[in-house]
């Protein structure tokens, strides 16, 4: 097909589902965050943004994203990827995917799509972030290890970016306490990196997941790692910094919670190290401060607080406090309100969450999180299209 005519449309752009679209645009090459933000806020749907004109693309995206999709088309590109994700033994979760996790929805330019080992389950929605240097002291490892183990004693997922240093003992101890966590990678999932971290990856990817939202087989250079600090920070409640540089990765994190409205933790250290100037500074700048796990916990939202102090609320319940309107019709008592009112709207209209949040006028995590507690209830299912249905 011609390029010089920039009004052209590129073949079998319609034919591609949303979640095919929201693959493609995610892996094109050149696609930033930044980019991808920009196509959503110029186009309602993705499909609708690869049926744009072939100059308004390039200028959104790039000439090279362009010419790719001019060489195929996204449905084949999609099938590609998908194959080859399958061979890895790889998942793929998309925008507009029911196991999308909401904390994600919620930051600046979330993924399109990002590929995993392992599985993301409702409990992660309770994850601390800890972070810090890959040359830590001793004193770092022990505090990383320590406040780990008893947050995944607590019921708490954590999440860090598989790095040597603090990333690597906050997972190591996690796993050893029988927690979950969740590995951010910097690369594609066809990389080992680092390489001697082939069996902790292994071990993470059965008692949590291992995620990244570049292509497959995208090498880890230096400018992935910031965009994966953002998604550490954005599946986190709180990001705990131990031991830092005045410029370093984990105080980009910090800086990126911040943005993202999350906690920022940071642990003090020796006054003569300059391995604990970036803690200092956030300390000075307001962190939370944090000698042990029960520090984290007293700083989190008190609804998380409650949840933790009765695990079985873990399961069944989302992040957000509870509304109080009351449903028109006569409730279920052994239900809450929102779970009632969604209970009764299912059948009339939209029943996915999108739908669901516009009808009920909930935030959509809350949406997610009732329907969770209807569906273990067994009221509820939702169907492989992401959509829910009452059970009669």
């Amino acid at each position: 097909m011609s390029t010089s005519n920039p009004t052209t449309r590129i073949e079998n752009r319609d034919s591609s589902s949303a979640s095919d679209a929201w693959l493609v645009l995610q892996t094109l090459p050149g696609m930033t965050p930044e980019r991808l933000n920009r196509l959503t806020e110029s186009f309602e749907r993705p499909t609708e943004a690869l049926n744009a004109p072939s100059d308004v693309f390039a200028r959104l995206c790039g000439r090279k994203a362009r010419e790719v999709l001019d060489k195929d088309s996204p449905v084949d590109l999609a099938a590609k990827i998908r194959q080859e994700a399958s061979k890895l033994g790889a998942g793929i979760i998309t925008r507009d995917s029911a196991q999308y996790p909401e904390s994600l929805r919620e930051i600046y330019a979330p993924p399109g799509a990002f590929f995993i080992e392992g599985e993301i389950l409702a409990t992660d929605r309770l994850a601390v972030a800890i972070v810090g240097m890959r040359r830590p002291t001793d004193y770092g490892r022990r505090v990383a290890r320590q406040l780990a183990a008893d947050l995944a004693r607590k019921g708490i997922t954590i999440v860090s970016g598989m790095a040597y240093g603090i990333d690597a003992e906050a997972h190591k101890a996690t796993l050893d306490a029988g927690g979950r966590t969740i590995a951010v990678l910097g690369c594609g999932l066809t990389q080992n990196y680092p390489a001697e971290h082939k069996e902790l990856r292994r071990e993470i990817a059965a008692q949590g997941a291992v995620i990244s939202e570049f292509h497959l087989r995208a090498h880890p250079r230096k400018e992935n790692f910031p965009r994966r600090n953002r998604l550490i920070s954005g599946l986190s409640l709180a990001t705990v910094v131990i031991e830092a540089a005045q410029r370093s990765g984990a105080l980009l994190t910090a800086r990126l919670a911040l943005e993202q409205g999350r906690e920022v933790m940071a642990v003090p250290g020796p006054v003569h190290t300059q391995k604990s100037t970036g803690c200092h500074h956030l300390l000075k700048q307001g962190a939370h401060l944090v000698e042990n796990a029960d520090d984290i916990v007293d700083a989190l939202p008190e609804y998380v607080r409650s949840m933790l102090d009765n695990p079985a609320q873990i399961r069944v319940k989302g992040l957000g406090p509870e509304k109080s309107e009351v449903p028109k019709e006569t409730p279920n008592p052994n239900l809450t309100e929102d779970e009632n009112a969604l209970l009764l709207l299912l059948g009339n209209g939209d029943n996915t969450i999108e739908g669901l949040t516009q009808q009920r006028g909930m935030p959509a995590q809350e949406v997610s999180s009732a329907l969770l507690r209807l569906e273990l209830e067994g009221l509820v299912r939702q169907t492989t299209s992401g959509v829910y249905e009452r059970v009669l």
